[in-house]
Formats: structure tokens, sequence, C-alpha cells
């Protein structure tokens, strides 16, 4: 990265000298300020208006609340990629960002882990709020010590965090039965399948079902909906063989909805003379995810370009520390729909992205 002693350096003058040009303080000859122009035009040199702000002030340390990923449950490997590399952008500039991951199924693990941030006394959190209750007693102690806060992936209402940056999960949900209608014939009946028990506890999986059975309601298309939901899929036996009995007594469902990132593991428990006769609809590109659909099991993915909304959720809270932008009360990310026939632009974009961190 050029700095300013190298533009001096190239210039012949002291870097005090290109500082005045910089910030047209006056006191330089109009030819030493216009070689000293062309070489900042020539080198494509900017201030750092960040480490420009935080000269003057303490550093900054931003924390993060979002779940701990696996390779069962991969979707938060994305956002915490982005959130890696916005880390990497801002850090050497003053701003330390922090990561503090729980349990997304342990709502006690996300109390403690909430303790444990607080030690740190951060000037700002960003959090995927995913437990109703838990997150109404974080929230209070946030402001009562005011501290600015911005919601992740996640959207609960009724609270003042500073924006949430995220995908419209209702959108979405409506998008998914927009596709799925595109895809099956009038007397074909659908099923919407939830990884979760708690669904209120997760809001994103309860609105994209909601948006999905609405796209028909309000388009007034008549279209017989079953729904199941399981407690997890700890317990595969239990899921298979459940989610098998259904399909062979309803035999006239032709399309599948599962509105959270785990569509290649209940595709997989589906019996294989059931699902090839079965379109498919999923959320979140995750790798497994990917191969399924690479295969034919999944029809169509949204994807919510998570690994957009960790960037952006960091670049946002310290625009707001340091430059006081507040942002839109809502940042969302686009609906992308992928295929077998253009998923390979999506991962080439998530090989740029980890080449970069």
């Amino acid at each position: 990265m050029t700095t300013i002693k190298d533009i001096a350096r190239e210039a012949q003058v002291s870097p005090g000298t290109v500082d005045r040009v910089l910030h047209n303080r006056g006191g330089v000859s109009l030819e030493t300020s216009n070689r000293i122009s062309k070489i900042l035009k020539k080198k494509n040199f900017k201030i750092n208006q960040i480490a420009s702000s935080l000269a003057m002030k303490k550093h900054l340390k931003i924390a993060t609340l979002i779940p701990l990923f696996d390779n069962e449950n991969l979707f938060w490997k994305s956002p915490h990629s982005g959130i890696q590399k916005a880390s990497q952008e801002v850090n050497a500039n003053g701003v330390e960002v922090i990561n503090f991951s729980f349990d997304q199924f342990n709502s006690k693990n996300y109390i403690e882990t909430f303790k444990n941030l607080m030690k740190i006394n951060p000037d700002a959190i960003v959090m995927a709020p995913i437990f109703i209750k838990e997150t109404s007693i974080i929230i209070k102690s946030l402001n009562e010590k005011k501290i600015p806060f911005i919601f992740l992936n996640i959207n609960q209402k009724g609270y003042d965090n500073l924006c949430y940056i995220g995908q419209k999960s209702y959108e979405a949900g409506g998008l998914a039965g927009q596709l799925l209608d595109l895809c099956v014939f009038p007397q074909d009946e659908l099923l919407i399948v939830q990884t979760r028990k708690n669904i209120d506890d997760y809001r994103s999986f309860s609105q994209r079902g909601k948006g999905f059975i609405n796209y028909f309601k309000k388009n007034k298309i008549k279209k017989k909906i079953h729904q199941i939901q399981f407690d997890g899929l700890k317990n595969l036996r239990k899921v298979e063989k459940k989610i098998n009995e259904l399909l062979k007594s309803k035999k006239k469902i032709r399309g599948i909805i599962i509105p959270s990132s785990r569509a290649s593991n209940i595709i997989e428990l589906i019996h294989p003379n059931i699902k090839s006769e079965i379109k498919v609809v999923g959320f979140d590109t995750t790798p497994k995810n990917i191969s399924a659909l690479k295969n034919g099991q999944i029809t169509f993915l949204i994807s919510q370009k998570s690994f957009n909304q960790g960037y952006k959720s960091i670049i946002t809270m310290v625009n707001y520390l340091v430059h006081k932008v507040k942002p839109e009360q809502e940042i969302p990310t686009p609906l992308e729909i992928v295929t077998k026939e253009n998923v390979e632009f999506i991962e080439y974009d998530k090989r740029r992205y980890n080449s970069e961190l």
C-alpha cells in the first residue's frame, strides 16, 4: 500500500509537504503542488479516512455474537468469513473486531457467551439474535450501557437496533413459492419441511414459510400445502421414517420447500424412487447444498449473499462509529436464484473471497 512517505520520496519533498497538498493547507509552490498531485493521481492515492478520524481518538472495539459452524451446520462459515475480511481492512486503522461464537441450539450458551463478550467493554456489537426471550435480556443490557448494535441475518422486531443486514425472509419464501409453482402441475401438492421445532426462535425460517404460503393465497392459486416439523436432525432414522411415510401416503406431493440451509440433509433421507419425482427449493449455498444441486436432487437454491452480510455489518458499524453515518433501518441482501447452470459462478466468487482472507 502506498504511503505519504512513498509519495514524498518520489516527489523529493518532505511528508509534511505532501500532507499540506492533500489537505489543501497552502504554503506549497504551484510547481511543487502540481508535481505532487500528478504522483498522487498516478498512484491512485486516497486519504485513509478511518485512520484520519481515529488519529485523535481511542481505538475502537467491535464485538460479534454469532453462531458457531461445523461440518453439519456450515451456513455461518460464510458470514464469519465476511466479518474476517472486513476485520482485516479496519484493524490496521485502529478498529479491533473480536469474535464471540455460541451454540445456535443452546439458549443458555447464547447468554453465557454474551456475558463473556461484555467483559471486553465493546464500543459496539454485531449480533445474530436467534433466541427471542434471551435476546430481550441482551438488548436491555446493551441499552442500559448505550452500546449500539446491528442485527445480522436474523431480524427481531421491536428493538432499537442500528439496522438489520440480511435477507428479507418473507419475500424469499414468496420467491420459493413462485419457483415451485413454475415446476409443478396445478393438481400437484406441496410440502414445507421445517428442521426446527421451536420455529418462533428462528424467525427467518418461519417468515419464509409464511411468504411461501401467502404467495399462493395472494395470487389466488389453489394449492394443497402440507407441513412437517422436526426437532433438529440429530435422530436421522426418525426423520427418515417420518418423511418417507408422509410422502408415500401423500402421493400428490411433487414440490418441497426446506426454509433452512439443511435442504441437502433432508433430501438424502428421501427414498430414491420418491425424490426422483419431486422438485425441491432450498436455501443457502453451503457445500452440501451445492453438491445436491449439481446432481439434480435440489432444483433451486435461494442464496442470500451471507458473506456480504458479515462484511457489510462491520463496515456499516465502523462508518457509524467513526463518521456518524446512520444507516438505513434495513440493508437487504439480494435474493439470488442458483441453479446447476449458474452455480459455477457462485463457487468462483467464494474461492475469490477465500483467497483474499
